[in-house]
Parts: C-alpha cells; sequence; structure tokens
C-alpha cells in the first residue's frame, strides 16, 4: 500500500509540474469555474405559467443581477438539447476564487434587494420567477480555467448557441516517446493559434483544468474539459472545418500527418468523454 500511495504521490506531482509549464502560470484571469445544475418545473405543472414569461423573467433576472455581482467574472446558462433530463439547467460560473464564489451566495438577497428596490415588486417577481423552478441544486464540478486556450466569439449571437462540452486526457509524458514538456507546449501552442482560432465554425471556447472535483488519474492521464460553443449541432459535427484549418496550418501533407500524429500521442491516443450537449441561452450570459 505504501509503495502505490509513493507512485501516486510521484504521478500527481509530475502531472502538476508538466501542466503548469504547458499552460503557463496563473494569472488575474485563472478563473475558478463552477458547474451547478438546478431542475425546471415542467411547464404542465405550472399554474398561468407559459414559455414566454419564463424566458421574460430569466432575462430580467440576469440583466439586473449579472451587473450587480462584480464578483461573477463569466456565467453561461444551458438548457437541455441532447443530454439529461429535458428539466435539467446547467450554470456555468466563473469567479476569481472559492471565496468570491461563496460571497455572492452571502449575500444573494443583499443583490436582489438593490436589484429590485420596492418591496413589493421584488416580491412578486421572485413569486413568478420561483414557480419555474424545482427547489434545491446540485454542486456539479469544480474547474480551474486555463485562459490560454480561451476563444472569444467575435460577436453576440442573435440565437441561442450550442454548447458541447467534452473531457480529453492528457498523457503522462512517460508514456510519450521522446516527450517533452517543451515540445507539448510548442506542438499545443500551434495547433491552438493555427487550428482552433482559426476555425470559423467554434464561435468560442473555454479549457478547464482539475481542481477540487472529478477523477484524475486512474490510468486516464490528466482531464482537461472543452466547453465548446457552436452556431449548430450541424457545424460542432463539421469535421470537414477542422480539416479545412489543419490544411492550412500545415499545407504539406506528410507534414501534417506527422504533427497531429504527434499532436494525439500527447492527448492519450484521442481517448475523451462527452459529457453533454447544450443550449446556450445567450442572452442570460455574462
Amino acid at each position: 500500500m505504501l509503495i502505490n500511495n509513493k507512485v501516486k504521490i510521484i504521478y500527481v506531482a509530475t502531472c502538476l509540474f508538466s501542466f503548469s509549464f504547458l499552460f503557463a502560470q496563473e494569472n488575474e484571469k485563472d478563473y475558478v469555474v463552477t458547474f451547478t445544475k438546478n431542475s425546471l418545473k415542467p411547464m404542465v405543472q405550472i399554474e398561468d405559467g407559459s414559455g414566454a414569461e419564463r424566458i421574460e423573467l430569466f432575462e430580467e433576472y440576469a440583466r439586473k443581477m449579472n451587473p450587480l455581482t462584480p464578483e461573477l467574472k463569466m456565467s453561461m446558462t444551458l438548457g437541455h438539447y441532447w443530454t439529461g433530463v429535458s428539466t435539467d439547467v446547467i450554470t456555468i460560473n466563473a469567479y476569481e476564487s472559492i471565496a468570491d464564489a461563496d460571497k455572492v451566495n452571502e449575500n444573494e438577497q443583499k443583490t436582489r434587494e438593490r436589484a429590485w428596490r420596492r418591496d413589493d415588486v421584488r416580491e412578486e417577481f421572485f413569486k413568478n420567477f420561483g414557480k419555474y423552478w424545482v427547489g434545491g441544486h446540485s454542486d456539479l464540478e469544480i474547474f480551474r480555467l486555463i485562459p490560454e486556450r480561451t476563444k472569444s466569439r467575435k460577436r453576440k449571437p442573435k440565437e441561442n448557441t450550442v454548447i458541447t462540452i467534452t473531457t480529453h486526457y492528457l498523457a503522462p509524458l512517460s508514456e510519450v516517446e521522446g516527450g517533452s514538456a517543451e515540445e507539448r507546449k510548442e506542438i499545443m501552442d500551434k495547433y491552438f493559434e493555427d487550428v482552433e482560432m482559426k476555425n470559423d465554425k467554434l464561435l468560442s471556447q473555454i479549457v478547464l483544468g482539475h481542481y477540487w472535483s472529478g477523477e484524475l488519474g486512474y490510468g486516464k492521464g490528466w482531464p482537461i474539459v472543452y466547453v465548446r460553443e457552436w452556431a449548430s449541432l450541424a457545424d460542432a459535427d463539421d469535421n470537414e472545418s477542422w480539416g479545412k484549418v489543419r490544411e492550412q496550418a500545415w499545407p504539406d501533407e506528410a507534414e501534417r500527418e506527422a504533427k497531429l500524429k504527434r499532436y494525439f500521442e500527447y492527448w492519450s491516443g484521442n481517448l475523451h468523454e462527452d459529457m453533454g450537449i447544450y443550449y446556450n441561452w445567450v442572452n442570460l450570459q455574462k
């Protein structure tokens, strides 16, 4: 048992060193990112409810609360598409620290009072707002944002978009023949700048590393979560767009095949886990 613990400690320490080298040092945008699940009530169970009223209330909540919550650096609200229960709502929030996340929760009532100053108006709003939700929530994950791999939108979409969430696994360097942290960083930087950034079908992405939740190890490697935004599911499934930008990045076919082969060797042979496909309610986003 002692030997196994030593092996585990060496493995984690090696991953931590190479991980920080790969994605550079922490900075002010190295946010803590939380995943939370809430549940909507089915519309048939809501007296005097409607889809139009529901979205109007949700948008008012975001419009008033988000600007009054400076600790909340980013927020995405994801509705059901092809994953989970049809009433699931996943919220992805980013903060500078866990303490800031706690502060937002602790100050929520005060923030509501600032957003709706009249008691009667506030009470009426939350009476209507609350009737659409099942009480309670599930805390799913806590990650750390990797800012060097963030791709931002060029413009805000007019329609709701599609979000795909996928976990990939970095191979331990000891399992990559002739591999090094320097080479891996060079390959990853090249792929991000010349492939991910230049694929116009990929509207935006955030990339998340392990922090306080989920699995680490178990022979899979270091988990890296990609949250990617697309205009449609067809765009998310468009492998031709990836092929085109890869050809532009490496015009010579032999070089391209060699570079991509090496790239995927650092990714545990492209082992991945599809975590979900959701609608992104863009008018609720911060």
